[in-house]
């Protein structure tokens, strides 16, 4: 099994080099949500959908969460990622992750 990726892991290396404290939550929402940050691509959001179908436990007798519920996860990530950010992302743009499959078998 893959371990879960750790955006921190080089915020943490890149501090150390510099003498400098580890990067706490703060330090990482200033990097990773600042105002104005582009929108992570395509195929990272597709990541996280897989990852999140793989690693939820459904509310109901399925064996993984059902499309619908993981394109309201996507609404949820794109509107919350507006709101913090403030970079819009258009629906043309995220109309392909209604199209995400997720294998039982994950």
């Amino acid at each position: 099994m893959r371990e879960p990726f750790d955006a921190t892991s080089s915020m943490r290396e890149e501090y150390a080099q510099n003498g400098l404290p580890p990067p706490d939550e703060d330090d990482a929402r200033d990097q990773c949500l600042r105002a104005s940050m582009a929108a992570p691509d395509l195929a990272t959001v597709k990541v996280f959908l897989r990852f999140y179908a793989s690693t939820s436990q459904p509310l109901f007798d399925a064996v993984s969460p059902t499309t619908d519920s993981l394109q309201t996860i996507a609404e949820w990530f794109f509107a919350g990622f507006t709101n913090v950010t403030g970079t819009e992302i258009e629906n043309k743009e995220r109309s392909e992750l209604y199209y995400v499959r997720v294998s039982s078998e994950l």
